[in-house]
């Protein structure tokens, strides 16, 4: 039984990894039920073949972007991405697509992803934090009604499990989440813990992390507080807390000037907060803690708190026991609380993790489309 999969891309990386994984591990040869490409679209243009998207022609998008961008300019046009759940249904495929969304889009991939699940059979398995995390709560409520349609898990840390325990502690055993305090953002782990060294500057580390593609192609994204803050409120909301944005007390890691810089002029701009960083990694040596930037869910009796900052830890404590780009999350509960609180570890989502954690909810995705059938 064949899984066909319609992706809808932004990020280059992304897209070629995740289709480099299905054509390697999920084609017929290798896989019981194999993915099948039928459609691919940026925001502009779309491509589809009812039986599948042949691996050659794949290859022409993702192999160079050159020739990539005169390939695509040649695909059909595109004026509202909603527009492909009218067409999926006139092709007479209601039921056997599984959308894929690995983009960062706003407002048009929250129309489209409701779209999914309100007006068609199809499912959908987003990567994508916005929805879940810049509109209200009841639109959280919203997306999330028909779980068994529509997967969010790899937005946060899903090959840890971290939305499942709390959803589950939440929802399923009547044991409440009192704190949460993690790291997730392998970017900003990389910083801090090569800044404990203090073998090189703050400056140059951002660099390092942006030749090593551990960084969004521009740092500033992952710098600034929005990314951490949308895992924040997506893993509270997960926990049936009613939170926004607004509700968050943020100390940004940098400031918010240096989002003005692009490039060059970026790394140029930050070395002023290199002497900065390494005052206050000697200040926090000499007392044996460290710095790390962390996000926090606090609970007293319903009242919630959540916080983004530059927190100062004991050097024997978890968020300081971890290396490179890894995460971790503590998180206590009315039951597993001080001294044993649970801890989640686990590797950061680089590329082939995101790719890998997708293709299986592609296939969690399956037996609902095959009782369909």
């Amino acid at each position: 039984m064949y899984q066909k999969a319609f992706i809808l891309w932004a990020s280059w990386n992304v897209w070629r990894e995740l289709v480099q994984q299905i054509g390697t591990y999920d084609n017929i040869h290798k896989a019981p039920h194999p993915t099948q490409i039928v459609g691919i679209t940026n925001s502009q243009k779309f491509l589809f073949d009812a039986n599948w998207i042949h691996p050659n022609i794949l290859k022409e998008v993702w192999e160079n972007k050159e020739k990539a961008t005169k390939v695509i300019d040649n695909w059909e046009n595109i004026w509202k991405l909603t527009q492909l759940v009218e067409f999926i249904k006139k092709e007479g495929l209601d039921w056997e697509i599984v959308f894929i969304d690995v983009t960062a889009w706003k407002d048009e991939l929250l129309d489209f992803h409701l779209k999914v699940i309100n007006d068609s059979k199809n499912s959908l398995v987003t990567a994508n934090k916005n929805p879940l995390s810049i509109y209200s709560m009841d639109v959280f409520r919203l997306l999330n009604m028909y779980n068994w349609k529509y997967d969010t898990n790899t937005t946060v840390m899903w090959w840890a499990g971290i939305l499942n325990f709390v959803n589950d502690r939440t929802n399923k055993i009547s044991d409440k989440i009192n704190y949460i305090s993690w790291m997730f953002s392998w970017t900003l782990w990389y910083i801090m813990s090569e800044l404990d060294k203090l073998e090189k500057p703050f400056s140059e580390i951002v660099k390092d992390a942006k030749n090593k593609w551990y960084t969004e192609p521009n740092p500033w994204d992952d710098l600034n507080w929005l990314d951490v803050a949308r895992k924040l409120i997506i893993l509270a909301r997960y926990s049936w807390l009613n939170v926004d944005l607004n509700d968050i007390e943020i100390a940004p890691l940098i400031n918010n000037k240096y989002s003005n810089y692009k490039w060059d002029e970026f790394f140029q701009a930050i070395k002023e907060e290199d002497e900065n960083f390494k005052k206050l990694v000697l200040e926090k040596r000499d007392i044996w803690e460290v710095l790390r930037y962390v996000w926090e869910v606090i609970i007293i009796e319903w009242q919630v708190k959540l916080k983004v900052w530059l927190k100062s830890v004991p050097i024997n404590w978890d968020l300081w026991n971890l290396k490179w780009t890894s995460n971790i999350a503590i998180i206590e509960t009315d039951i597993l609380k001080d001294p044993y609180p649970h801890v989640i570890k686990s590797r950061w989502a680089w590329l082939g993790v995101t790719a890998w954690s997708v293709r299986i909810w592609i296939k969690k995705m399956l037996p609902h489309n095959i009782i369909s059938w």
